[in-house]
């Protein structure tokens, strides 16, 4: 036969309580390092980024012409300037600026302009030069757009080692 205690009155602690009480502790423990990590985070890398939006919004032009292209990995944001609308067969000058971080780029970074249609699988007839200009700027002189149809342009930013590139798309008519 088997006996049932009934007598409540002494106290056992079964093995689902420790479990209870491990998963009870790892969660505080993971709320700590939580916290303490969130703490550790400096603060000027949200400001860095709204000063990038508020700096490189008060200073984009607009109008006819200008484009904003941002980079692949999004460290760079290039406004360029191709005429509105770009003349078809006929050379012409493309210019801009580079931003990093709401800032012109260093003079020491090179850029370079160029231009294709995937679609046809050629570029630019001319290779075109790309010259640099004070506080982030960039002219290139000889574009021209040779047929119509849909292009891409890229403008592609050289620090050092590290490259980048901004593309957008242009409808030549």
């Amino acid at each position: 036969m088997t006996e049932f205690n009934s007598d409540s009155s002494e106290k056992t602690e079964s093995p689902g309580c420790i479990i209870l009480a491990l998963v009870f502790f790892s969660l505080l423990i993971g709320l700590a390092m939580l916290v303490f990590i969130a703490g550790c985070q400096s603060p000027s890398n949200g400001a860095a980024s709204s000063n990038t939006v508020a700096s490189s919004n008060a200073v984009a032009p607009q109008g006819p012409g200008w484009r904003t292209m941002t980079s692949a990995d999004g460290s760079y944001q290039v406004h360029l300037y191709i005429p509105d609308p770009a003349p078809l067969n006929q050379e012409f000058t493309a210019h801009g600026t580079v931003f990093k971080d709401g800032i012109p780029i260093s003079e020491s970074a090179e850029v370079v302009f160029d231009g294709g249609m995937p679609q046809h699988a050629h570029g630019l007839a001319v290779p075109v030069v790309t010259l640099r200009r004070p506080a982030g700027g960039f002219v290139a002189a000889g574009v021209r757009f040779h047929m119509g149809g849909r292009w891409l342009l890229t403008v592609d930013i050289i620090e050092g080692p590290h490259l980048e590139r901004a593309r957008g798309w242009v409808e030549i008519r």
